[in-house]
């Protein structure tokens, strides 16, 4: 027997372990309805992989599991196992004896299979009987229902009965996934083409990029070795220049300290010589004042002395001759003594008015001078006074000049944060620069957005106020110079900075910031700047600290004119006049203080000299008088005298003439003393005015000093600069620190390096823009390319391959079917009329030329009628033409297992013997399990399985052979 046992367990209505063995050709299964007998007919189809729940005669697959009865509770699980005799290898599985189970548990809805319980899939065991006889498209195992439509199916639906019968099943299953695998291929084939043909787009480019990417490294790390080189040498160039700047600055700030010093020093010993001045102005005129009482005092006793005088001579004419000699002799010396004294007065008189003289012309030359020094510096200061008014003005209403500007910034307008020259503040020094770089932008008015801009713009329109332009925060972007073009700036001489790191501002402007300063570059000089420009092929507008202009394209711009102010030099120049102002008003008063004190010393002086003429006019008779008198009376002394008297004659003071003497001494004193502090004085006031213009110089050479400690400051920040952008150059470009870039300098000549590193940077900049990764995604994309290419060659062969195969199996298919489909046709005529009684029966095919589709239909003649196709029989004949195919099958292929499942219910009782009967032509080549409940079926069966109902719900088992009946009943009938 092929199937040895069934053994069932918690399948439908078998809640406890049964199991069926078969040792018949031919065993029936019989009970009353609803007792589970089609339910073994089931658990047969359910264990060889039945999907179909509604085939299964159930709503869900855990309908197969028992749900339970009023006496007995559902059960958790089902397993049916079949065990199959092998022997013949009709399975194809190297073992004699074969066990198929199949598991479902209710909770979990999880399913099991097993092969000589192993556990497997689904796929093993269908493949395990496929081609078998026993696939779930066959009519050996068949139902009542399964009869009715294969009559009633259609041509196509009928094939998969004969495709089983010849055994090309397992061929067309394997075209069908061959089929499958060829779509799936040609979908992977046609994705693979389209990304080989993206790749291949991908490829060719990026090997351009890739070759233009090792250019590119090879030129970057040429340039790497030299310019690190050149940046190490030009740092070091650098730092020493920063060095002597250092030690220049240190050298004018030790100057500037003397000088300052110098300045105080003189400034204190000019103050003193000043003080000492006015010391002996005073003294001066105190000993002018004496002088004056002494010669007052003088003038009485001369009064005196003539009065004295009148007497004496009135005496001597009442004398002797040796008296009248004597006292001729005392007059005569009086009149000697006084005459030489008046002249040495006169003398002297001339002496000093020569001297006072001389003096007055100086003074009158230094007050000439002074007056055109003072009405210099009162025009100067008038200037700056008027200048200095017009700019504080200009810093309380700076844009009376631009209408729209003013009328939108005193309305206040929602949203109107200002104008460009109110939000950014340049650096010092930047001042003019910052301003031509903004150039008329300066005047433009930043809003929140673009609708407050709107909104200031209708109002100008309301009011006619002008037209204004205005910069929205919002969508001002901001505008850059490129890495490449950086690099190149950094390298020029007199280069700066970018335009935006000179201004001040707030962080929320940076945008506006941006857009206006982002591409502008700021350089020392004009001839910096057109380098510069040529050097980066007149991209950017480049701006000098003068304000002069290379814009884009190469056009320049440049000048002064006379009111050059903008809103942002205003403050600056307001400073500087202001600095300016107060310096000035210094220089006024000390030139006004000046000419005052010439004028004071020159109105002193003419003084004096007026004073000292009238005391020359004075003294010229007096001298001439006093020596007249002195020839007179020595005349007279000379004719009195003997000649012995003459000769030893000695002068004799009276008091009045001693006392006239002493006085006159004194007046020669107060005069020598009042010389010689004159004298001082005019000497102190001469080193008073060489020390004040020493100061001048001084003070002129301090603020020269002071602009070139200026100059080296800047010269110094500018080194700077360029220093830290040598430095992080180094370090942003070449991820290198100076220390270590030193050790990376070779030996070359810097002025040859810095052209290769111009040269060099230009050939990289003609590159264009390069993609870094390109090497790699090129040698990815193409080793991908190449893979893909091999893969889609690989799956074209396999598709020809499965094609070739599947051709093959085509032939097979044709062959195998045709000649099965013969040997059917040629048995069903034979059967038809072995279970009609007669008439005839024949296959044939709706579509002769396509043998692998073509449905197949029936023509079939019973006796006595005419030929009919089987859909206008009735249910019977159905049935019985079904019977019929089912049995040149056999005829025509051994089955090793059939299972009919109540399949003759619709054959009258002769029909029913008819179809036992023949099922025993059958009996050594194929088994059959039959589930009927016709009694001339049961009569062919060798061994009968009755399925009774003892409990509600629950089926059990008797089996009973029929021989063993039948010798029984003969015994029984020979005991009687």
């Amino acid at each position: 027997m092929f199937l040895k046992r069934i053994e069932l367990q918690g399948f439908k209505s078998f809640a406890d372990k049964s199991v069926i063995t078969f040792d018949s050709d031919v065993t029936g299964i019989v009970g009353p309805n609803g007792c589970g007998k089609s339910n073994i007919n089931d658990a047969i189809r359910w264990v060889l992989g039945e999907q179909s729940v509604k085939s299964l005669r159930g709503t869900s697959m855990s309908d197969v599991i028992f749900n339970g009865s009023t006496q007995r509770k559902p059960v958790n699980m089902a397993e049916v196992t079949l065990v199959f005799n092998n022997s013949n290898h009709i399975l194809n599985i190297d073992f004699e004896e074969v066990e198929v189970t199949r598991r479902l548990h209710r909770k979990s809805g999880e399913g099991e299979y097993f092969i000589n319980r192993t556990p497997c899939r689904l796929k093993d065991i269908v493949d395990l009987v496929m081609d078998t006889g026993l696939g779930k498209d066959s009519l050996s195992i068949i139902s009542q229902g399964n009869i009715s439509a294969f009559a009633e199916a259609k041509p196509e639906e009928r094939r998969a009965l004969f495709e089983e019968a010849a055994g090309v099943a397992k061929y067309k299953k394997r075209k069908n996934e061959s089929l499958g695998k060829l779509n799936r291929m040609q979908e992977n084939l046609s994705r693979l083409e389209d990304i080989i043909i993206e790749l291949e787009r991908q490829v060719v480019p990026l090997k351009k990029q890739a070759k233009k990417a090792t250019i590119y490294l090879e030129k970057k790390s040429e340039l790497e070795k030299i310019e690190v080189s050149v940046l190490v040498h030009e740092i070091e160039v650098l730092n020493g220049e920063l060095e002597k700047l250092k030690k220049q600055a240190f050298e004018l700030d030790t100057k500037k300290a003397m000088h300052e010093t110098t300045i105080s020093v003189v400034d204190v010993k000019n103050t003193e010589l000043r003080n000492e001045m006015y010391q002996l102005d005073r003294e001066i005129t105190k000993l002018q004042e004496i002088f004056t009482r002494v010669s007052e005092d003088a003038h009485v006793l001369e009064t005196r002395k003539i009065e004295i005088d009148e007497k004496r001579k009135y005496a001597i004419e009442h004398l002797n001759d040796k008296e009248k000699a004597k006292e001729l002799k005392i007059l005569m010396d009086e009149a000697l003594y006084e005459y030489e004294d008046r002249l040495k007065r006169f003398k002297d008189l001339d002496v000093d008015m020569a001297l006072c003289k001389d003096q007055i012309e100086k003074c009158n030359s230094d007050i000439e001078y002074c007056k055109q020094e003072k009405n210099q510096a009162d025009i100067i200061l008038n200037r700056l006074t008027n200048r200095k008014e017009v700019l504080k003005n200009l810093l309380k209403q700076p844009f009376n000049h631009q209408y729209a500007v003013k009328s939108v910034l005193e309305a206040n307008l929602y949203g109107v944060l200002g104008t460009v020259s109110q939000i950014f503040k340049p650096l010092a020094n930047y001042e003019i620069a910052i301003s031509n770089a903004f150039a008329g932008a300066i005047y433009h008015i930043v809003t929140e957005n673009e609708e407050c801009a709107r909104h200031a713009i209708n109002f100008l329109k309301k009011n006619q106020s002008g037209r204004a332009t205005f910069l929205p925060l919002t969508v001002m972007k901001p505008h850059y110079i490129s890495e490449e073009n950086c690099m190149i700036v950094k390298k020029n001489s007199g280069f700066l900075g970018v335009a935006s790191g000179f201004v001040e501002n707030n962080e929320r402007f940076n945008g506006i910031r941006d857009s206006l300063l982002g591409n502008v570059l700021i350089v020392d000089q004009l001839t910096n700047a057109n380098e510069l420009a040529k050097l980066l092929n007149y991209r950017y507008k480049i701006v000098t600290l003068e304000g002069d202009i290379v814009n884009k394209g190469g056009s320049m711009a440049g000048g002064r004119s006379r009111n050059s102010t903008t809103p942002l030099t205003i403050q600056k120049e307001f400073d500087y006049i202001s600095q300016e102002l107060e310096e000035q008003r210094i220089k006024t008063n000390q030139s006004k203080n000046k000419l005052a004190e010439l004028q004071n010393q020159e109105e002193r002086l003419r003084s004096s000299f007026v004073q000292m003429q009238i005391s020359s006019a004075q003294l010229d008779p007096i001298v001439k008088s006093k020596w007249a008198k002195y020839d007179r009376l020595k005349e007279e002394y000379e004719k009195s005298a003997p000649e012995k008297e003459l000769q030893n004659s000695e002068s004799k003071d009276n008091d009045i003439i001693v006392k006239l003497s002493e006085m006159h001494s004194k007046i020669d004193g107060f005069t020598s003393e009042m010389k010689s502090k004159r004298e001082r004085r005019m000497k102190i006031g001469y080193e008073v005015e060489r020390k004040d213009s020493q100061i001048r110089i001084l003070r002129k050479e301090l603020q020269k000093l002071h602009n070139d400690i200026r100059d080296i400051e800047v010269l110094q920040a500018k080194t700077e600069t360029k220093l830290e952008a040598m430095v992080e150059r180094l370090s942003t470009t070449y991820e290198m620190t100076f220390e270590y870039a030193q050790n990376k300098k070779i030996d070359i000549d810097i002025e040859i390096a810095k052209k290769q590193v111009i040269q060099l940077k230009n050939e990289i900049a003609n590159l264009g823009n390069i993609n870094l990764d390109a090497p790699l995604e090129y040698k990815e994309v193409s080793e991908r390319f190449d893979f893909l290419s091999k893969q889609k060659m690989d799956l074209e062969s396999a598709k020809d391959k499965i094609l070739t195969a599947i051709d093959e199996m085509d032939e097979i298919m044709i062959q195998q079917f045709s000649e099965m489909f013969e040997k059917i046709n040629s048995q069903l005529n034979i059967v038809f009329r072995a279970l009609f009684g007669g008439g005839k029966a024949k296959l044939f095919l709706v579509d002769p030329n396509d043998i692998l589709n073509t449905g197949i239909d029936i023509d079939v003649q019973p006796p006595g009628k005419t030929v009919q196709n089987i859909r206008l029989f009735s249910g019977g004949e159905k049935s019985l033409i079904a019977i019929c195919v089912l049995f040149s099958i056999l005829k025509a292929r051994t089955v090793p297992l059939c299972i009919f499942d109540e399949v003759e219910a619709a054959l009258d009782q002769a029909n029913v013997e008819r179809f036992a009967k023949y099922i025993g032509q059958f009996r050594g080549e194929s088994q059959f399990v039959v589930v009927t409940h016709r009694t001339g079926t049961m009569e062919q069966c060798d061994a009968l399985y009755g399925v009774t109902m003892q409990q509600n719900g629950v089926s059990q088992l008797l089996k009973v052979k029929l021989q063993d009946a039948i010798s029984m009943i003969d015994k029984e009938e020979v005991k009687s």
